[in-house]
């Protein structure tokens, strides 16, 4: 069995420095664990992040293209579905 999906290792290089670095006016940060994972809110930043990911909510992420392959979205539904590995 593959070694669980790691936010660190496999998820945070998926985002551009460029999009981090944006989202923070936001107040979203894409690249810190405590943030995109929090288990005290049923991980809804990184269901949300993802949703805007994939186009099922809008604008899709990032803002401007180039949108996330399948593969890339797949990641990170599977770092999800693996438990918010850190």
């Amino acid at each position: 069995m593959p070694n669980p999906v790691s936010f660190a290792r496999d998820i945070v290089p998926l985002f551009r420095p460029v999009d981090i670095a944006n989202m923070l006016e936001f107040e979203v940060r894409l690249g810190d664990y405590s943030y995109m994972a929090d288990p005290s809110g049923n991980h809804r930043n990184a269901r949300r992040i993802g949703a805007y990911l994939s186009g099922a909510r809008q604008p899709r992420m990032p803002l401007g293209g180039p949108f996330w392959t399948d593969a890339q979205l797949q990641l990170f539904e599977r770092w999800m579905n693996e438990g918010f590995q850190p």
